[in-house]
């Protein structure tokens, strides 16, 4: 029976390594039932659907994934963004009960909303995200949590609905300063994990695509280059795994991009998700592939 490992003890804070396993756009797909006028972006999102994503995503992936994490010992599990295709309450439905065996304790999985998953506003009146994995981040604000003795999570919620051809996102000002009042209530020792669905820094030869990325991303580049506690900032949205490190005047950004885990493998291709070993204060990332 698979449990994460700090639930075979009774103590979460030991001398052993604390596991986070991070998994991102995985992209649940259906077609929807109609097309009404207010969602005509979904008809864009569906031909795109039936012309490509169908068969870059096919169901025995996320099969894969959910088996392979079950038999994995891990502490916490990381989902950055983009359970859906096109907000559609069926992908959401279909998401939640394909995920659950992953999804019992709920305090050792942080789940965010990526851009796919706020892709039109009919999806978020009501919000069908809140609705299925609520229980996994918060309705409003920041979620926060403690990891290990050395180790917080803050997950950021950065999506909102787009226009047709734009799928971009913004950090709000109240979430820049909760995360600050948040980071300067822990003890001077505690270094943070930041969770977000969007890139900061990208690997040489990758460029930001116009429209595509933060409309306000040099303004919270500037931000986190000045927290030098927060030492590991997960996302994904950009369908290319890596992970890498941005220079900063102190210790550099480890940047970890698990996207997309179910899309089918390419040649060449080295990792689908990873693997991140807290040892105290360090870190050890391990890429995985599906």
């Amino acid at each position: 029976m698979f449990a994460p490992k700090s639930l075979k003890h009774p103590t979460l804070f030991s001398s052993m390594p604390f596991t986070i396993i991070h998994i991102s756009d995985l992209h649940f797909h259906a077609f929807p039932r109609s097309l009404p006028k207010y969602a005509s972006k979904q008809a864009l999102g569906s031909l795109n659907l039936l012309l490509s994503r169908r068969q870059q995503y096919p169901d025995q992936r996320f099969n894969k994934l959910v088996s392979e994490l079950q038999n994995t010992n891990w502490d916490h599990l990381v989902i950055s963004g983009d359970i859906t295709s096109l907000s559609l309450e069926q992908e959401f439905r279909k998401a939640r009960q394909l995920l659950q065996p992953l999804l019992k304790y709920p305090d050792k999985v942080t789940v965010i909303p990526g851009n796919h998953d706020r892709y039109i506003r009919a999806a978020c009146q009501p919000d069908l995200f809140n609705k299925y994995f609520a229980r996994y981040f918060v309705k409003t604000g920041i979620k926060t949590q403690r990891l290990t003795e050395d180790w917080h999570l803050i997950g950021w919620d950065s999506t909102h609905p787009n226009d047709w051809i734009t799928a971009g996102g913004t950090v709000s000002r109240a979430t820049l300063l909760s995360t600050e009042a948040y980071i300067r209530a822990q003890a001077p020792h505690i270094r943070f994990l930041l969770v977000n669905h969007y890139p900061l820094w990208f690997p040489p030869g990758q460029q930001v695509k116009p429209h595509h990325e933060l409309y306000n991303l040099a303004h919270v580049l500037h931000w986190i280059k000045h927290q030098p506690r927060i030492a590991v900032y997960l996302h994904g949205h950009i369908h290319r795994n890596w992970s890498h490190q941005m220079s900063r005047e102190t210790e550099p950004l480890h940047l970890i991009n698990s996207a997309s885990t179910t899309e089918t493998l390419r040649p060449g291709q080295l990792s689908s998700y990873h693997r991140i070993q807290l040892h105290g204060s360090q870190i050890e990332v391990e890429p995985l592939l599906l």
